[in-house]
């Protein structure tokens, strides 16, 4: 049953955010977690490019999604797409994006990593 509810879900984010689907596309389909992986580089990308309406419109709709999903749809926002929001992420994507992270991804982001995030040189 999760599986599918993850492949609803991905097949959701694919449909409301199409530019994700060329960074989808360079995994295979039964790779889920890497797929949820890409829609963070998603976000990343685009905080980094400073295309903010767009990364603030994914990430207020995962924040949305957070406080509806399931518990698959939980751990996959959690693990795979807020502890690996902002790797690669530019000294000035990260400036402009960490604070237009909503709280409760905010908070998942401590958890893991402890600390707002920085660049990894």
């Amino acid at each position: 049953m999760a599986k599918s509810e993850i492949r609803r879900f991905l097949k959701e984010i694919r449909t409301k955010f199409p530019d994700v689907v060329p960074l989808m596309e360079q995994h295979e389909s039964w790779a889920l977690t890497f797929l949820m992986k890409e829609f963070a580089n998603l976000t990343t990308i685009l905080l980094n490019q400073g295309d903010l309406e767009e990364a603030l419109e994914q990430l207020q709709y995962m924040s949305e999604k957070l406080d509806t999903a399931t518990k698959a749809e939980f751990e996959y926002i959690d693990v795979y797409y807020t502890e690996h929001l902002f790797w690669k992420g530019t000294k000035e994507g990260i400036e402009r994006g960490w604070p237009l992270v909503p709280d409760n991804l905010r908070k998942l982001y401590l958890d893991f990593h402890g600390k707002p995030p920085r660049v990894v040189v």
